[in-house]
């Protein structure tokens, strides 16, 4: 049997919240892929408001909406970061700029919240003019496991130039993806196509810019590795 076609039960996070539990096999052709790519806050979301809530006021300014909601995110509050980044949405004078920014702060509660898929709609909105937003729907994609979801966060990946070991990618947000985290989720999804030359390039440069023995990258490693990866000595 293709080694590709094994399924391994792995744990890895690109975030600093852990994802807890592990894929099972379906038997139907799918990849066991970790249970969540960027990882869930552990419980139920907050439904306080965070720092952003103004204390009760009500926000109205889009701008203000989206930035309260990424506070409030921030501090782990996802119920209400949901809440105000929807209500942005609402707002009838909202721009182009301003739908994709809420759709992928929505995107992002959505994933910390419920999980990666829960917030594949959102990212889908966001990601024509949101980098971040590409992460996350390329995420979204890794975990549904297959060969074609992760050749769509390939092209998603490939679009933001990651291709590139130079390229270095930022996010604006704090979503918990470095640069590494990136390249990294690149090199899984190249792995799982088959491409085993680039997932090395890719992985051999995260690691080494991510510089920790103990992050969400060398767990990405030791996955690629225990699923077969070689490397040149």
């Amino acid at each position: 049997m293709d080694r590709r076609l094994i399924a391994i039960c792995v744990v890895f996070v690109i975030t600093l919240t852990l994802a807890n539990g592990c894929g099972s096999s379906s038997g139907t052709g799918r990849y066991t892929v970790p249970s969540d790519v960027i990882g869930i806050g552990g419980g139920s979301a907050s439904t306080g408001g965070g720092s952003g809530s103004g204390g009760g006021i009500v926000e109205t300014d889009v701008d203000s909406l989206i930035a309260s909601a990424w506070e409030d995110f921030r501090y782990g509050a996802y119920s209400s970061a949901i809440s105000k980044f929807n209500e942005a949405l609402l707002s009838t004078n909202i721009s182009d700029t301003q739908k994709a920014s809420a759709y992928n702060g929505l995107g992002w509660s959505l994933l910390k919240s419920s999980g990666a898929e829960s917030a594949y709609s959102a990212f889908t909105q966001a990601s024509g003019l949101n980098d971040e937003a590409k992460i996350g729907l390329a995420s979204a994609l890794m975990q549904r496991g297959t060969k074609a979801s992760c050749q769509q966060a390939i092209t998603l990946l490939e679009n933001l130039g990651l291709k590139e070991t130079s390229t270095v990618f930022t996010a604006i947000h704090p979503i918990g993806v470095t640069n590494a985290g990136a390249h990294a989720m690149l090199a899984w999804c190249y792995f799982i196509v088959g491409n085993d030359e680039a997932a090395r390039t890719q992985i051999i440069f995260a690691r080494a810019a991510d510089g920790t023995g103990d992050s969400a990258v060398n767990q990405i490693y030791n996955s690629l590795v225990a699923m077969g990866l070689t490397f040149n000595e």
